[in-house]
């Protein structure tokens, strides 16, 4: 009998650039994938979508072949169009890894999903509690198809694009916030993470927004011995103090409440929170 040919798998880098190629494509262009999609046919497709929304999305049958210049095949084999991702562990990581040289904050954001899909397509375990692949599994027990769940996936995506965009607003506004004796001092316009600051250098930060006051303290300075259960006698009975004191607040985003209400102004607030500072700091 004569000896089957077995089929030719792509290089990776191959298959990065049929990704470039298509993303670079300024005629309309459409993706396919598999019908019955799975997690990395499903978050593939999505990616894809999210960032070329005009494209639509098809779904076919395993077995296809696809080689149309303006088609990209999602975890699909046959075809010049067809992209995979075996070296990389999944077509989804193979996708994230090219947005590395367009997008490195949408990379960087994306990295774990990539990374866990990259084992668990290939059948491995996965330490993670939250996998994609139950997720698909979970959208399609509930009854939907392939198309919403595509759609599904893609509202995740956009969801976690808009948060890379927000976080590094964040980070860069956080550069520009002074720290004084270790305390920085946010206002209600001042949208940046605690940690940013953390991550600066401050040990404690102290916020006002709409919704409220509030202190709390890095890791660094609750290791000194910080503790803002010492703040108890300067504030009144509508504070709440965590357990483990790193954290005081009037209100806030699950509890709103009038910061003028609080007792105390937030400038003096800061003082004491330097004060508390400078203490553990001898």
């Amino acid at each position: 009998m004569p000896n089957k040919a077995k089929p030719e798998l792509k290089q990776p880098l191959t298959e990065q650039n049929t990704v470039k190629a298509w993303l670079d494509r300024s005629d309309p262009t459409l993706i396919a994938t598999h019908q019955c999609v799975d997690a990395d046919a499903a978050f593939s497709a999505a990616l894809l979508h999210v960032v070329r929304p005009s494209s639509a999305v098809v779904f076919i049958r395993a077995d296809s072949t696809i080689s149309q210049p303006e088609v990209i095949a999602v975890d699909l084999m046959k075809g010049t169009s067809a992209v995979k991702g075996l070296d990389a562990g999944s077509s989804f990581g193979l996708i994230v890894s090219v947005l590395s040289g367009l997008d490195s904050t949408l990379y960087n954001e994306l990295k774990p999903w990539a990374s866990q899909l990259n084992i668990t397509d290939q059948g491995k375990s996965c330490g993670d509690r939250v996998v994609l692949a139950d997720m698909v599994n979970a959208w399609r027990s509930a009854g939907l198809d392939d198309s919403n769940i595509v759609e599904r996936a893609s509202e995740l995506l956009k969801g976690k694009m808009q948060l890379s965009r927000r976080r590094a607003n964040q980070k860069k506004r956080a550069k520009s916030i002074p720290i004084k004796n270790g305390v920085a001092v946010l206002g209600e316009d001042d949208h940046v993470r605690a940690k940013d600051l953390f991550n600066r250098g401050a040990l404690a930060v102290v916020r006002q927004g709409k919704g409220g006051l509030a202190v709390v303290l890095s890791r660094k300075a609750q290791q000194k011995g910080a503790n803002l259960s010492v703040l108890v006698d300067d504030l009144n009975n509508g504070w709440f103090i965590h357990p483990d004191g790193f954290l005081a607040s009037y209100g806030g985003p699950k509890a709103p409440k009038n910061p003028s209400e609080a007792g105390i102004s937030i400038k003096a607030l800061a003082n004491r929170t330097r004060e508390l500072i400078k203490e553990v700091k001898q």
